[in-house]
């Protein structure tokens, strides 16, 4: 081989290998960018979902807790007589109107979790809204049979602590699947 073409050829792989290295490497970046521009946005749609749930979540436990002191009072309700079973009313409906009054914080807490989404999550906050709803409309069936000037039955202040059991449930649930969501780390796929 004269020094001519191994010139040539030496020039040849020289460039092919400067290159392939420029491509590679190119390559690598774009990938690497991808990544990061993946976990970026995981992290700006976490932060957005966080900031939603524990507002809603805020708002539910606000809810439970009046909900759970109503039912208190109507227990006692259910075994005082005369000023102390009316004032064991009057203060169950205070705590049902606080209730009453939250409700529009409560709508608009949970319509920021049903944007931010994913419908797993929101599936679960309506779950929450249907347990709610039925622990509120107990508590008003218990209020209005004592402000009526008679007792609930005893199984409609027996399912008292069923609905209380069950929208407590759902709270969890609500909770666990939130923290699902918000694990995602921006590698793995966002749960839907």
């Amino acid at each position: 081989m004269d020094a001519g073409l191994a010139a040539v050829l030496g020039a040849t792989v020289g460039a092919v290998g400067t290159g392939g290295a420029g491509i590679v490497a190119a390559l690598l970046a774009r990938s690497q960018g991808r990544s990061q521009l993946s976990a970026e946005y995981a992290r700006f749609i976490r932060e957005q979902r966080k900031a939603a749930y524990t507002a809603y979540t805020a708002a539910v436990l606000k809810e439970h807790e009046r909900l759970n002191d109503a039912s208190t009072h109507l227990e006692m309700a259910a075994h005082a007589e005369g000023d102390d079973r009316a004032e064991a009313v009057g203060a169950a409906r205070t705590e049902y109107r606080a209730v009453q009054d939250e409700w529009g914080d409560l709508e608009r807490r949970y319509a920021e979790v049903a944007v931010e989404g994913p419908p797993a999550i929101t599936r679960s906050a309506v779950q929450i809204s249907g347990a709610f709803n039925d622990y509120e409309n107990r508590v008003l069936a218990c209020l209005q049979a004592f402000e009526g000037g008679r007792s609930p039955a005893p199984d409609d202040l027996a399912q008292l602590g069923e609905v209380h059991r069950a929208s407590y449930d759902a709270y969890h649930a609500f909770l666990k699947q939130a923290s699902e969501v918000i694990g995602a780390d921006g590698i793995r796929r966002l749960p839907e």
